[in-house]
Order: structure tokens, then C-alpha cells, then sequence
């Protein structure tokens, strides 16, 4: 029997293979293509995480707030912008030895590397069958709708938080605890740091949840 450590890092590679063989030839040029055009929304997510890096890094100041947009003297609240902080997050340890556009496509590939891992794991609790549950989390993070996403709306391929904000859903319904009401609360928190709308899908997935667990005790 494998241990559970060479499973979960076989269903990685496994993962991370898929998702070179889909992206090809994208790995070939990781510094000088996207799988968008830069003069539309994925230039604004490159974008997102080149001034996230720039304040938070490189100035050393609230990457919420620039003044690279209309000069230092009009600083812009970027509160409300789709800013993929998660996404800018994972990308800062990167920008060291890779460039933006290099960093850009390494963080996208890792962002659905992890969707199709966090299925993974949700099938898996559901199944306890490794091979169904890489099928699933394959199926779920290289479905249409979240490979088309990659084309342009790169904050949507970020989709790990609602997996695992199901899975921790059904281990809060066989035992409540604090632990789990707090990871949670952190998903949530994660989902809101991916796209907004993934926050509200969690609040939604939660609602259903709940009161199937009252119309089906």
C-alpha cells in the first residue's frame, strides 16, 4: 500500500503534467506569451501583479494604495479592483529569478494545478478512491469553463476555494468543531482574495448546505 505522502505527490505530478500538456506550447515561451491578448483584461491582471509587487515589495508600502497610475500626487484606492491578491501573493517569491510575464504564466499554471488538487482531495473524502478522485479533480480543474477563463478572466481559474470550502463543509457536518468553523471562515477569506464572486459562491454553497442538512437530517 502507498503511503499517503507518495499519493498526494504522484496526484501533483500528475497534475502538473496535465497541466503542461494543455498549456503547450505556452511552457516553451513562459517569458514572452500569454494565453491572452495584454491589451485587454490580461493585461490588467499582469498589471495587478506587477503594482502589487511594485508597493509591497519594491516600495515597501500597502499595495492597496499606488501612485503609479496619475502621479504622486493622486493616490488611487485600489480596494475595489479585481486585484487577485492571492494570485499576487504567490507570485511575489517568483519575480526573484523569473521576470513579470515568465511569473505571470508559472502562477496561472499553478493556480489550476491547485483547483484540479483541491477536487481532488473533495472526491476524495467523498469516494476514499485515489483514482476516481484524480479523475474528478481533472475533470473539474481543465472543464471548459475554467480553461476558457485562462484566456482572459485569470482571477476564475483560481476555483481551490470552493472545493475546499466543501470539504471542510461536510467534515463540519460529520463533527462541528472550532478548528474547522475557523478554516472555514479562512477559506472564505481566501475566496475573496481570489474573485470576489467566489467569496459570494462560498456564502451560496454554505446556504444550500445548510438547509439540506435541515430538509434531509
Amino acid at each position: 500500500m502507498a503511503r499517503p505522502w507518495r499519493t498526494q505527490a504522484a496526484v501533483l505530478l500528475g497534475y502538473i503534467a496535465v497541466a503542461i500538456a494543455f498549456s503547450w506550447p505556452l511552457p516553451l515561451h513562459l517569458g514572452t506569451a500569454l494565453t491572452g491578448g495584454p491589451g485587454g483584461d490580461t493585461g490588467a491582471y499582469v498589471w495587478n501583479q506587477w503594482v502589487f509587487y511594485h508597493e509591497l515589495i519594491e516600495k515597501g508600502s500597502f499595495p492597496y494604495f499606488t501612485d503609479t497610475l496619475f502621479g504622486p500626487d493622486q493616490i488611487t484606492d485600489l480596494s475595489l479592483q479585481n486585484y487577485t491578491t492571492f494570485a499576487d501573493l504567490l507570485a511575489i517569491p517568483f519575480r526573484a529569478f523569473l521576470g513579470l510575464i515568465a511569473t505571470f504564466n508559472v502562477v496561472y499554471l499553478l493556480l489550476v494545478v491547485l483547483g484540479a488538487y483541491a477536487a481532488f482531495l473533495l472526491a476524495h473524502h467523498v469516494t476514499r478512491d485515489a483514482a476516481v478522485a484524480w479523475t474528478v479533480g481533472l475533470v473539474f480543474g481543465w472543464s471548459p469553463i475554467v480553461v476558457t477563463r485562462g484566456t482572459g478572466h485569470f482571477s476564475l481559474v483560481a476555483t481551490a476555494p470552493l472545493a475546499i470550502f466543501l470539504l471542510l463543509l461536510l467534515r463540519a457536518g460529520e463533527r462541528i468543531g472550532a478548528r474547522v468553523a475557523i478554516a472555514l471562515g479562512v477559506t472564505i477569506a481566501w475566496a475573496s482574495m481570489t474573485d470576489v464572486y467566489y467569496a459570494i459562491f462560498c456564502l451560496l454553497i454554505g446556504t444550500a448546505f445548510v438547509v439540506s442538512r435541515v430538509v434531509f437530517p
